[in-house]
């Protein structure tokens, strides 16, 4: 395959319920495109009615990758799904198909389009050490210690956010580099070296996303979401659900184990998915995509198609 910025990458990212997935879909059906999913709820195969995954209909029409593709048990996280996604990428662009990479996942669409950087195996013994000395230390003290080595990392971290603190230290301590420098360079696994990227964040009025939220959770519901968390819990995934499950599925758990009214759980659910919605667009307003106001999902395909230069293929 020769990389010469002919080809194209259509991302389709934005807050939950703006209709990444079915927009993804009539694009993808018009280009003959392939579907690689960038949302981390959708990995676990043992989880399926809420996380809203595209139905069975939609994944016999058209391939989509990167669902059902690991227990709930298993770990998987950004970094590997940054390096698969990439090759899984590549692979598409040979078959002279369009890849479209959808989702919510913010950071994990960034892993793509900026890439990441990770420890190297041989300093993981290292890191261990260096960790077990930082967490000996006040927050204020490595903040101070930071604010010596790459005060303009800080900008980003505020001053009790002892996690990110103490990682920008580990990372300068093991690498000699600053956190800083290291999120400015390209990662390995940037698809930007595979072609051009189109990346574009669905958007729709505030009050429509709350509505469309509280009619997807009202469904789910009503498809067997308990029935699904019973099941699980029966089987003895408590623990795995409480740490990796998305929003609801603690919340059911807590009202099957008589904690919670279920007038209350669904209150809280509706909730909490509204607050994440919040905290996409503000994630999103950071990344370097054009943002395009859903009227209606024929129209958008349109209009993310006439952008990108696109044409039916069928």
């Amino acid at each position: 395959m020769k990389i010469d910025g002919k080809n194209k990458i259509i991302i389709i990212g934005g807050p939950t319920a703006t209709g990444k997935t079915e927009i993804g879909f009539l694009i993808a059906k018009r280009v003959k495109g392939e579907i690689i999913s960038a949302d981390s709820r959708l990995f676990y195969k043992e989880i399926t009615i809420g996380t809203d995954k595209p139905p069975e209909w939609m994944r016999k029409q058209i391939p989509h990758y990167f669902i059902d593709i690991i227990s709930i048990k298993e770990e998987f996280n950004v970094y590997q799904f940054s390096k698969e996604a990439y090759l899984k990428t590549e692979e598409i662009l040979k078959r002279n198909k369009i890849p479209i990479i959808a989702g919510g996942s913010g950071l994990y669409l960034r892993s793509l389009t900026k890439g990441l950087f990770s420890i190297p195996d041989d300093l993981r013994e290292k890191q261990k050490e260096i960790r077990n000395e930082l967490e000996r230390e006040k927050t204020n003290v490595l903040y101070e210690k930071l604010k010596k080595i790459d005060p303009e990392i800080l900008k980003k971290i505020h001053p009790s956010d002892r996690r990110r603190i103490r990682r920008a230290l580990e990372v300068f301590y093991l690498t000699g580099k600053k956190m800083s420098q290291l999120q400015k360079e390209k990662g390995k696994y940037s698809i930007e070296k595979l072609g051009n990227i189109y990346y574009f964040i669905l958007i729709r009025d505030r009050e429509e996303i709350y509505r469309r939220v509280e009619e997807r959770i009202e469904k789910m519901l009503k498809c067997g979401w308990e029935e699904e968390v019973r099941k699980l819990l029966e089987k003895g995934y408590k623990k795995y659900l409480l740490e990796k499950g998305p929003i609801g599925y603690r919340e059911i758990i807590g009202y099957i184990e008589e904690k919670t009214p279920y007038e209350e759980m669904v209150r809280l659910i509706k909730k909490k998915t509204k607050d994440l919605v919040r905290r996409q667009i503000t994630w999103f307003k950071k990344e370097n995509g054009l943002w395009i106001n859903v009227e209606s999902e024929e129209k958008t395909v349109e209009k993310i198609m006439e952008i990108s230069g696109l044409k039916n293929v069928n």
